[in-house]
């Protein structure tokens, strides 16, 4: 599965969105309701998932779906 397809797929199952919400422009906080404690636990799970270090605070300051991608992206190696 490509990544963008997997970390939305993450998007929909931890905040409890509808799919079609999470389009590449749609804020974290603003559009799809993430507060901070559930952006908290989605870098949780992103890190488990990828096996990468991503700090809470990198997450909080994401402003949309598309910063996530190239966040996660960034800590993939080459």
């Amino acid at each position: 599965m490509e990544l963008e397809a997997e970390l939305k797929q993450i998007i929909v199952e931890q905040l409890a969105v509808d799919e079609a919400a999470v389009v590449p422009h749609a804020r974290l906080q603003d559009d799809l309701g993430a507060d901070s404690l559930m952006l908290m636990a989605l870098s949780e799970i992103l890190a488990t998932r990828y096996k990468v270090t991503i700090e809470q605070d990198e997450v909080i300051d994401v402003p949309d779906v598309a910063g996530l991608y190239a966040l996660v992206r960034s800590k993939l190696p080459a």
